[in-house]
């Protein structure tokens, strides 16, 4: 009788680690390249509306097709998909540093956004097989958030020690030994191999109508910076972008497997709770974005020295997490996500007191706001969505969260990025500072406690709440 070939036992501790470096490998390209961006724009000669690109492309990729690439992970395997993920983010980041014009690294961080896409649902898919047991799993979510969001935080730092001493391409470079070390420890025992599932229908329209869109509406909004928001190429997109989102409102109700189901989008709150996230990543990485560009060429400092100024905000971002767990339990979720945004705020009003001559306090004290603003939020913003999901979509809902956050951060970069570049950049940081407000206000409002809903968030998912805690 021949003996059935056995499944190496799962390995827990090996997976969450490749997991964590995989994912915070792609976390870390979401901010690196801020730093870079006037580096990179004396060596290829980039436009403002090219360096959006550079920043925007590659999280707008990632933002329109992470639905897209959860379902791939459903069809063909958490496992396989994040090997994939790995192998193509990091020939990508090596064509980011060959790069020799504006156009190829744009199409370069485009590849980069594709493979993200497919790496980061695999990462959480990965994370669920391999702690199936839910207070290990929550301990596991736990130190998953605070490794991925370290990168994110101190990825100006980083960016710029590297431009510093190295040049702007060393940041993408950067990227392929982690990636091959990534490679070789994913492919070890102990991987967790879900089975496939070939009958998971996926909504090709639907996704492309999703990518349709978000490219329309974002280089619409780009190019409106940079031609005028009545010159033919803004309107043009704006045009197609609207009747794309027409078409895609009609195909989802039609579809038979839509990307998000009806009872999904109509869950209670969901949709405010998925707004907060779009509209804080909007502001903050908008002024992320004009900031980077405005302490090189205004205040004339080098890429380190501008990436260390931006310590204040990383510092609570990395730190406030852990202690959030144990707020959001004492006094709810929608209140700490409401008072995050309310400094937030305050600290993109403090920046209505920046100029030249300023000096780095005030500086300082607004990203110290706004730092606080982000750690405070992002946690509660988790239990809010995964809270009003129905319990058997937590998962699209997951994926419903990250894709909003990173259209909005794709929206901030190209909003606020094109009204700081409409005057000077003293003015234009002061408009950019406004709208940010504006975006933080009202997402405030969306947060604002509700005493009907405000608690039983937490009750009904005790294993988020305990991994918050941790």
């Amino acid at each position: 009788m021949p003996q059935m070939e056995s499944t190496p036992p799962v390995r827990p501790g090996l997976t969450l680690s490749v997991v964590c470096i995989g994912f915070a490998m792609v976390i870390v390209d979401t901010t690196i390249v801020n730093v870079a961006l006037p580096a990179i724009e004396n060596d290829l000669g980039s436009s403002l509306a090219m360096l959006q690109w550079v920043v925007d492309g590659y999280v707008l990729v990632l933002a329109s097709l992470l639905l897209s690439g959860g379902a791939l992970v459903d069809r063909l395997g958490s496992a396989r998909m994040f090997r994939c993920g790995v192998a193509l983010f990091t020939i990508a980041s090596a064509l980011c540093g060959l790069a020799p014009s504006g156009v190829v690294l744009v199409a370069t961080r485009l590849l980069q956004g594709v493979a993200a896409a497919l790496l980061m649902p695999a990462a959480m898919a990965l994370i669920a097989e391999a702690y199936p047991e839910p207070k290990a799993k929550a301990k596991a979510v736990a130190l998953f958030t605070t490794v991925a969001g370290s990168p994110q935080a101190f990825g100006p730092v980083l960016g710029g020690a590297l431009v510093s001493t190295i040049g702007w391409r060393s940041i993408f470079f950067l990227n392929v030994p982690i990636g091959a070390v990534t490679m070789v420890l994913a492919l070890r025992p102990g991987i967790p191999s879900s089975t496939t599932n070939h009958g998971h229908r996926a909504d090709l329209p639907g996704q492309i109508l999703t990518v349709v869109v978000m490219v329309a509406a974002t280089g619409a909004l780009i190019e409106a910076g940079a031609q005028g928001w009545s010159a033919p190429f803004p309107l043009a997109a704006f045009a197609v972008a609207i009747v794309s989102g027409i078409g895609l409102c009609i195909r989802e109700r039609g579809a038979p497997a839509p990307m998000l189901p009806a009872r999904l989008l109509t869950a209670p709150g969901l949709s405010a709770f998925v707004a907060i996230g779009l509209l804080l990543f909007a502001a903050y990485y908008g002024l992320v974005f004009t900031l980077s560009l405005y302490l090189q060429q205004v205040e004339h400092l080098g890429p380190f020295s501008a990436g260390l100024r931006f310590l204040p905000s990383a510092l609570p971002i990395f730190v406030l997490p852990v202690f959030v767990g144990r707020l959001t339990a004492r006094w709810g979720a929608r209140t700490i996500a409401c008072g995050g945004l309310l400094a937030a705020a305050g600290g993109a009003a403090a920046l209505l007191a920046v100029h030249q001559h300023a000096g780095p306090l005030t500086l300082s004290i607004a990203l110290a706001l706004l730092g606080c603003g982000v750690g405070l939020t992002v946690g509660p913003q988790i239990s809010l969505v995964i809270g009003a999901a129905p319990t058997d979509q937590t998962g699209i809902a997951s994926g419903l969260l990250n894709a909003g956050r990173q259209a909005g951060s794709v929206l901030g970069v190209a909003v606020l990025g094109s009204l700081a570049g409409s005057g000077d950049r003293v003015t234009g940081i002061h408009t950019a500072a406004v709208a940010a407000v504006a975006l933080l206000l009202v997402a405030a409002v969306a947060a604002a406690p509700r005493r009907a809903t405000s608690r039983p968030t937490l009750t009904t998912h005790p294993d988020l709440s305990r991994a918050r805690q941790s």
